[in-house]
């Protein structure tokens, strides 16, 4: 009975490598379809993007640089407020 048991055992460590090696595999191709379905969509969106900055480049600049200021106030205030709390520590 605990032949029995022990060979069962030693058989299905030695299938470990073979089943890792099919999930390696699957995952692997699961990756593969989703970066390439993002990589598409990022194509496409890099498309739509370049071709309204063309026909509004006057509007893309004001956007950015509407971007630009937001992001910078940010930092900013970001900066700030954790130059206030070292002043505090110290």
């Amino acid at each position: 009975m605990e032949q029995a048991q022990t060979d069962r055992t030693l058989n299905k460590m030695r299938d470990i490598p073979a089943r890792a090696e099919d999930m390696m595999d699957e995952t692997r191709s699961a990756l593969d379809s989703t970066v390439a379905t993002i990589s598409e969509k990022a194509r496409y969106a890099a498309r739509y993007a370049d071709r309204r900055v063309h026909a509004n480049p006057w509007t893309a600049v004001g956007i950015g640089f509407a971007a630009g200021m937001v992001f910078g106030a940010l930092l900013t205030a970001a900066v700030s407020a954790q130059r206030s709390v070292f002043s505090r520590m110290m």
